[in-house]
């Protein structure tokens, strides 16, 4: 009955009771495996969001508008005003366009352009381009993080952890996170004198390329589906073996829930 009082019909309230028969199933077969797919995957999100060097960015940007010749400081903290707002817009954007678009479209797009970016801005201090084209560069790749591999991570991560793994696997994703952030974040400046600014742009440009495979490979699309078809998906995904005839506990807990909700 209360499934019906949501709005369910009875076809709809049987396929939710089996979708949470076999998320049961699901969850007491993995908890065979101490590190499954869904959490390398919150990990590698994590990671890979942070190593590009936006952080280096957004942290140094006036240092690299100094190196372009900006040397007036009212015009460093114009580009710096135009890198930040070049951030928030199109998270506003991409906010409006990411249930129709999907995450993975956005994502494999934003880590593209990201990676395009970087490697321009790479270009730009090798061939000396004036100051200008480097504002314009450093907005770019803002934006290019901003409509889709900056706000739709934590999202993307959360939405492939079952419920009883997201706790840990949000934890994981977000140590990772921050830890890679640090990372680039504390080595920006020593790698820029070894590498120099071209060579450290061309560097973080590398690793984009790497999201870029990473987003294209193994993110999958959540977009559009409940949280019963990618409990699913992510048994498919595992290779846990679905609707055995071993665990009769869980099924009687099933049938119990049937009894209360039908």
């Amino acid at each position: 009955a209360v499934l019906h009082r949501l709005g369910s019909t009875e076809i709809e309230s049987e396929e939710a009771l089996s979708a949470m028969e076999k998320e049961i199933r699901t969850q007491q077969q993995k908890s065979r495996f101490a590190f499954g797919k869904s959490q390398r995957l919150a990990l590698g999100l994590g990671f890979w969001q942070q190593i590009s060097g936006t952080e280096a960015v957004l942290y140094y940007s006036a240092d690299f508008l100094a190196d372009a010749g900006l040397e007036s400081p009212e015009q460093r903290l114009l580009g710096n005003i135009a890198v930040g707002f070049s951030k928030l817009l199109p998270e506003l954007v991409a906010m409006r366009l990411v249930d129709n678009i999907g995450r993975r479209p956005l994502l494999m797009a934003s880590s593209f352009l990201l990676a395009f970016t970087t490697f321009m801005m790479g270009i730009a201090f090798a061939q000396n381009w004036t100051p200008v084209v480097v504002v314009i560069l450093l907005c770019a790749i803002m934006a290019s993080f901003s409509v889709g591999v900056g706000p739709f991570t934590f999202l993307c991560a959360s939405e492939n952890l079952a419920m009883s793994e997201r706790a840990a696997g949000m934890t994981m994703c977000a140590a990772a996170n921050r830890c890679t952030s640090g990372l680039v974040a504390l080595t920006a400046v020593s790698m820029s004198e070894w590498l120099g600014d071209a060579g450290l742009f061309f560097w973080y440009a590398t690793f984009g390329v790497g999201a870029m495979i990473f987003y294209c490979r193994v993110v999958p699309e959540t977009s559009g589906k409940t949280l019963e078809e990618l409990a699913a998906d992510r048994a498919e995904a595992e290779g846990i073996i679905v609707g055995s005839e071993e665990d009769e506990n869980n099924m009687q807990l099933v049938e119990t829930s049937q009894g209360t909700f039908t």
